[in-house]
């Protein structure tokens, strides 16, 4: 009964695992570099040079105020960014339907920052939950969740047993299936505690996208407007009063919010809401101090109440982490990189273990080609999204579309190779040239930056460095798994 038991479970983790983990390893890829989105936008925007904990003056504030005056007399929504260790520049906002773009100001002395369009790590965060599909890609990305959950409950009971002996062994030197199965068991583990905490979180955020309080039927429905968008309309046809003196109402907020940073404004025609800041601890809350127009007067604080709010509150805070200081956001990091690497591992696994009663099948070349297109033609797409961020003109229209049309292309591309190379008998044909075209963008990363934006890597090295030690950890990785496939041709 116990072995029926684990086979039967077997089968669910496998096929669990495969299906879902194709999609689970461009979720978790984007993911991990959604813990740096901040900083990859920096690092995509090299005219911007302000550096962190530069002071906020009523200069910059006065400056940022009139821009949006401006922008509300126009009828544009927009909102006011306050600066942060991460994103030290004061930023004017709107929502232009892909995402936020606007102004830069620097806080020292209110002047515009010169900085290139880009999807920056915007980008990423995007993809991550919402795999460019708006509401139906975020149902998804739940469902795969719950997915993946069930993968490794019914993983942990099959290896129950060899869990402690096996997880101390990496037989790089053993046959080919046995490394991998190393490789997967050991990153599993390791991680295990963090992988289950953040798929877990995430799927609690948008857990009332697939249960949601209406009808199946309407479950992938197209949204309709609705009335909070008709009153927002109504709202921006208001005229905007002028604003006050930012700086004295920042100080009351600040005290009203129990000692808590601003960190961004909302902007209504007769009032202004000031928010706590996401990094100000790791209950990620919606707390705000209003304020009225035009005298500025303190209406009110409002607080989320409730233990039930407060619990989705904390959960919301540990996955985004936005709390986070610099080495829990690398723990971050670095334990996304191996849960990444975990599902990896075992796509691949899943594969070599058919390989061979099921390598002449059509369908097994398709799964063959998918993975390949995914593990290798994935970080090809971001490398390439990287390169052509540096490589356009900064003044070209349309800089955003161009680097998003450069990702999905380039992807596209490297799924097309893998579904003409892929074969039973040849499984390496595919993998080498993309393993070999990850190890050149990413070798070739910081080359490109120190030609491209020499002033950039000078006034922020410790973000350039980063930025390109984690290309070469892609081409380097990419180059030993290329050297690992040797001349093999099973």
């Amino acid at each position: 009964m116990r072995e029926t038991l684990r086979t039967r479970l077997g089968w669910l983790h496998g096929w669990t695992g495969f299906v879902g983990g194709l999609l689970a390893v461009c979720i978790f890829t984007t993911g991990t570099l959604s813990v740096f989105d901040t900083e990859i936008t920096r690092w995509m925007q090299p005219e911007n040079r302000v550096p962190a904990n530069a002071a906020l003056t009523d200069t910059a504030l006065n400056a940022a105020s009139s821009l949006i005056h401006e922008q509300q007399l126009h009828g544009v929504p927009v909102f006011l960014a306050l600066p942060s260790v991460r994103s030290p520049t004061l930023d004017v906002l709107h929502y232009d339907g892909r995402q936020f773009v606007g102004t830069l100001f620097d806080p020292r002395t209110g002047m515009p920052v010169p900085a290139r369009a880009t999807m920056g790590g915007t980008f990423f965060f995007r993809f991550h939950y919402t795999l460019l599909e708006g509401i139906t890609g975020t149902r998804i990305v739940n469902i795969i969740g719950v997915a993946l959950l069930v993968a490794i409950i019914s993983g942990t009971v099959i290896h129950i047993r060899a869990l402690v002996p096996d997880i101390v062994r990496l037989r790089l030197s053993a046959t080919r299936l046995r490394g991998w199965l190393d490789a997967h068991l050991l990153a599993g583990v390791l991680v295990l505690p963090f992988t289950v905490m953040i798929i877990y979180t995430g799927v609690l955020v948008n857990a009332g996208l697939i249960l949601p309080a209406t009808s199946l039927a309407h479950l992938f429905a197209p949204q309709k407007p609705g009335t909070s968008a008709i009153s927002g309309a109504k709202a921006a046809m208001a005229v905007p009063r002028p604003l006050p003196p930012l700086a004295p109402l920042l100080a009351t907020a600040r005290t009203s919010l129990q000692g808590r940073d601003a960190g961004f404004i909302l902007f209504s025609p007769d009032r202004l809401g000031i928010y706590a800041s996401d990094a100000s601890g790791p209950i990620l809350t919606r707390d705000h101090a209003d304020f009225s127009l035009p005298d500025g007067r303190l209406l009110g604080t409002t607080t989320t109440p409730g233990p039930v709010a407060q619990a989705m509150q904390v959960m919301h805070g540990l996955h985004y982490a936005r709390f986070a200081p610099l080495g829990l956001r690398w723990l971050y990091f670095v334990s996304g990189l191996c849960a990444t690497a975990t599902i990896a591992s075992g796509l691949v696994v899943f594969l070599m273990k058919r390989r061979s009663r099921s390598g002449h099948r059509i369908g097994f070349r398709v799964g063959e080609s998918l993975t390949i297109a995914t593990l290798a033609g994935l970080p090809i797409s971001i490398l390439a999204f990287l390169w052509c961020n540096h490589l356009l003109p900064a003044s070209v229209a349309g800089r955003d579309r161009l680097e998003t049309g450069c990702f999905l292309g380039i992807w596209i591309l490297c799924a097309g190779h893998a579904g003409l190379q892929s074969s039973g008998l040849h499984m390496n044909a595919a993998w080498r040239p993309q393993l070999r075209l990850i190890g050149l963008l990413g070798g070739g990363l910081p080359v490109l930056d120190v030609l491209t934006c020499p002033r950039a890597v000078y006034a922020l090295p410790a973000l350039h460095i980063a930025m390109d030690g984690t290309g070469m950890l892609a081409a380097a990785t990419a180059l030993y798994v290329r050297h690992r496939l040797g001349s093999d041709r099973t």
